[in-house]
């Protein structure tokens, strides 16, 4: 009787990862995923918990099968922002991603923190203070004021992150292939979200994003949250509106 338990309890943990990874995608933890900063950041006018926009820089392959898409949306925030401070205190800057989704939406965790800090000149302000105290005492405050630099991390940054977390997604849902001028104004193929942001990845403009919405069989998802995402994508309100057009009818 312990034989036949033990065989079970065996049989059990050998079948269960390949059942649970049957149809399955698996995304190793640590898989590097290079993204692009979409916005300017500075630590003078950022704050604490602020929303920061990244796309991806190139498609995510694992085992052959594209899991991120080029030009996905990714999220990121920002952990601290102090701007520059009198005595020649510099500013600070720290922020981090979060996550991104699969090339059909499902979600997967990002890691990756920047931290950066602006040239302080605290000691030179020191030395200045205390020089000009001993021949123009009434002057020295007003060199107290001097400032260090802020922190501005420009637009199209790259950062490198990384997948947190082995990650199993379901089985593959059809895939996108609208990722370069040569093969992005195909027809016959139903549009989607992806596509349009693709497009607008690849340099397209506006009137041909729309033409092509006009032109193509499309099933939009528009729901608010699609529609930031969209937006954080870079995706105009000019296209945004026709596919809500085209989504109404």
């Amino acid at each position: 009787m312990r034989r036949t338990l033990a065989a079970v309890v065996i049989c059990t943990l050998i079948t269960q990862p390949i059942l649970a990874q049957a149809g399955a995608r698996r995304l190793p933890d640590g898989t590097k995923v290079p993204l692009r900063l979409m916005e300017t950041i500075s630590s003078g006018t950022a704050k604490d918990g602020d929303p920061v926009n990244f796309t991806v820089v190139e498609d995510i392959v694992a085992d052959g099968e594209v899991i991120i898409k080029q030009g996905t949306p990714v999220r990121g925030v920002i952990v601290q922002a102090q701007s520059k401070r009198r005595l020649g205190r510099a500013g600070k800057l720290s922020y981090t991603v979060t996550e991104t989704k699969s090339v059909d939406r499902q979600p997967i965790r990002l890691r990756a923190t920047q931290n950066k800090s602006g040239d302080s000149h605290t000691t030179g302000v020191a030395v200045t203070t205390a020089a000009v105290a001993v021949f123009v005492p009434v002057a020295a405050p007003f060199f107290l004021l001097r400032k260090g630099k802020d922190i501005v991390v420009p637009e199209s940054t790259r950062v490198d992150a990384f997948v947190d977390g082995e990650h199993l997604l379901a089985a593959t849902a059809p895939q996108f292939a609208v990722t370069t001028k040569e093969n992005a104004v195909s027809t016959g193929k139903i549009m989607t979200n992806e596509d349009v942001v693709a497009l607008h990845a690849a340099g397209f403009g506006d009137d041909l994003i729309i033409a092509k919405i006009k032109s193509s069989p499309h099933e939009f998802k528009l729901e608010a949250d699609e529609l930031v995402h969209l937006k954080e994508a870079g995706v105009s309100e000019k296209v945004l509106t026709t596919m809500l057009d085209a989504g109404s009818k």
